[in-house]
C-alpha cells in the first residue's frame, strides 16, 4: 500500500495506547481534498541509512485553534479538541508504559536551515522486552523485577528463605502479611541485609542489587529494589532508562510492522524547511495499528495528514519542537475501532467508534452537524462528519431505529445521496457494515472527523532492525 507520499498516526479518545504504522497513497483521484504530492529530489528513503534518529516524546490532542484548515474555508479544523481531556490520560499512559513508541529517521537533511527537500520515515518502536517470556515486562510501572527468570514476577507467590524478591514488591522473603524479613545477615556482602531492604541477597548474584544502587539500564534487574527492573526516578523527573530522556539517548529497536515489502511503511517524501526554520510535509495518509490489550489491535488511519514543526538544532543534534500533526479520521476507520469501553462517550466493546460518534453521545459532544432535512425526515438523528474528503457532499451516518436498544450506525448515506444499509444475515448478525461499501473499487465512505495532535521529539542514539 505504500504508493505515494506517506501516512500518519494517532489514536482515539481514551484509545491511545500502543502503535504500529502502515502507509498508503493520500487522495484517490481528481476532486479529492488531499491529492498526493510528488516526491522531491534528494536521498532515497532507505531504513537505517538516514540521520538524526529521534522519537516522539510528547503527544496530546490540540485545541480547536491548533487545527489545520483542511477544507479550505479559512478556519482551523479539529473536532476532536472537544474530547482532548478524555484522550489525555490514555495517551499519557501509553507513553509512560512505552506501548506508544514512534521513532523518526530523516533523509536529505543537512541541518535546521532552509531546505527545499526533506524526507523522513516514521516507524513503530519496540522498547520493552520480555526476555524470560513470562508475560511480565520490565521498564513499566508494576512490571517485572527480573526479566531473566520466569519464576520471578508480579503476582508470583513469595518463596520463603530464598533471599530473593519473587513477587516484585521490592522486598525479599517477606511473610504472608507482607512484613519484611528480619534476617540481618548480609548474605551477598554488599552492605545490606534483607532486613535493611536488600531485595536480592543471593551470594551468587546480588552484589549490584540493593537499596540505593544505581539502576543499570537494560540488565533486566531491579538494581535499586524499587520493585521494577530498569525503571526508577531520576533527576530529570523521567524514569531512568526512558527513551524520552534527552540527557540519555537510547538505541531503539523497530517493530517489523514498521515495514512493507522491506521498505518503511510510512515515509513523507515532500517536506521542506522554510527560512523561518519550520518543517512542512504532506498532506498524505498516516496509518497505525495500536496494540491495546491481549489480541486487541486498533487500526487507525488519518487521511490528509500534514505535519509542521520547528526544526531545532543544538550542536549536531536536530529535534522537532512545537509540532503539529493534523488530518481526518475517516468513517470506515472509525467503524473498525472496536473492543473498547469509554463510558464518557457511551462506547461499549461490541460497538465501534463510528457508533459512539453518530448513534450515541460523541456526536453531540463534538457538535457534529445534523444531516440535511431530507435525510432527517427519514432518519431523525443523522449526523455528518465535518470534512468532505471526496468533495461530493458530506456523508451522513444514521441509526435507522432510535426506539430499539442498539445505538449503532446501520445506514450510511453518501454525499451523492446513495443510501447503503448494513448487510445482515439470517441469524441477525451483520455480514458487512455499510461503511465498508465500495464505489468503483474504492471505499465509498471516506469523509471524516478532523483531528490535530501536538508533539515534540527527543534524540535517539540509533535505530536498530527488528529482532530476527
Amino acid at each position: 500500500m505504500l504508493k505515494c507520499a506517506a501516512m500518519r498516526k494517532l489514536s482515539s479518545l481514551g484509545l491511545f495506547t500502543g502503535a504500529v504504522l502502515v502507509a498508503a497513497c493520500g487522495g484517490d483521484g481528481k476532486g479529492d481534498l488531499f491529492p498526493p504530492k510528488p516526491e522531491c529530489q534528494g536521498d532515497a528513503v532507505v531504513a537505517y541509512m538516514g540521520t538524526q534518529p529521534q522519537v516522539i516524546s510528547t503527544l496530546t490532542v490540540g485545541s480547536a485553534s491548533d487545527g489545520f484548515d483542511l477544507d479550505g474555508d479559512g478556519d482551523p479544523d479539529n473536532k476532536l479538541a472537544s474530547v482532548a481531556s478524555v484522550a489525555k490520560g490514555g495517551i499519557a499512559d501509553a507513553l509512560d508504559n512505552y506501548s506508544l513508541i514512534i521513532p523518526i529517521e530523516f533523509f536529505s537533511l543537512e541541518g535546521a536551515g532552509a531546505d527545499d527537500c526533506v524526507k523522513f520515515a516514521i516507524y513503530l518502536g519496540q522498547y520493552v522486552p520480555d526476555v524470560d517470556m513470562d508475560g511480565k515486562k520490565p521498564l513499566i510501572e508494576k512490571g517485572d523485577c527480573n526479566d531473566h527468570d520466569k519464576l520471578i514476577g508480579p503476582d508470583v507467590t513469595e518463596v520463603a528463605d530464598n533471599n530473593v524478591d519473587d513477587d516484585c514488591d521490592g522486598k525479599a522473603d517477606e511473610d504472608a502479611q507482607n512484613v519484611a524479613s528480619t534476617d540481618t545477615v548480609d548474605h551477598d556482602g554488599d552492605g545490606f541485609s534483607k532486613a535493611q531492604g536488600d531485595c536480592d541477597d543471593r551470594p551468587t548474584l546480588g552484589t549490584t542489587i540493593h537499596p540505593g544502587a544505581a539502576e543499570v539500564c537494560g540488565d533486566g534487574l531491579d538494581n535499586d529494589c524499587d520493585g521494577v527492573a530498569d525503571r526508577t526516578a531520576n533527576a530529570s523527573g523521567l524514569p531512568a532508562c526512558s527513551p524520552f530522556d534527552p540527557a540519555h539517548p537510547v538505541d531503539m529497536t523497530l517493530d517489523p510492522r514498521s515495514f512493507e515489502n522491506g521498505q518503511p511503511a510510512i515515509a513523507f517524501k515532500d517536506g521542506t524547511i522554510g527560512a523561518d526554520g519550520k518543517l512542512l510535509a504532506g498532506p498524505s495518509l498516516f496509518s497505525v495499528k495500536i496494540p491495546v490489550t491481549g489480541d486487541l489491535v486498533l487500526d487507525l488511519r488519518i487521511t490528509g495528514a500534514t505535519i509542521k514543526a520547528d526544526v531545532v538544532q543544538a550542536g549536531d543534534v536536530i529535534t522537532l519542537k512545537n509540532g503539529h500533526l493534523g488530518g481526518v479520521i475517516d468513517s470506515k476507520t472509525a467503524d473498525t475501532i472496536r473492543g473498547l469501553t469509554v463510558d464518557q462517550i457511551g462506547l461499549k466493546p461490541e460497538d465501534s467508534l463510528l457508533d459512539a460518534t453518530f448513534a450515541n453521545l460523541l456526536g453531540p459532544l463534538l457538535a457534529l452537524p445534523k444531516a440535511d432535512k431530507k435525510i432527517t425526515a427519514k432518519y431523525a438523528d443523522c449526523r455528518t462528519p465535518d470534512i468532505d474528503v471526496d468533495n461530493d457532499g458530506l456523508e451522513a451516518f444514521c441509526d435507522s431505529d432510535l426506539n430499539d436498544d442498539f445505538k449503532v450506525v446501520d445506514t450510511c448515506i453518501d454525499g451523492d445521496g446513495t443510501e447503503i444499509k448494513d448487510v445482515v444475515g439470517a441469524d441477525g448478525a451483520v455480514i458487512m457494515n455499510c461503511s465498508e461499501a465500495l464505489k468503483d473499487g474504492k471505499p465509498r465512505f471516506v469523509d471524516g472527523i478532523s483531528v490535530e495532535l501536538n508533539f515534540e521529539t527527543t534524540q535517539l542514539k540509533s535505530i536498530l532492525p527488528p529482532p530476527t
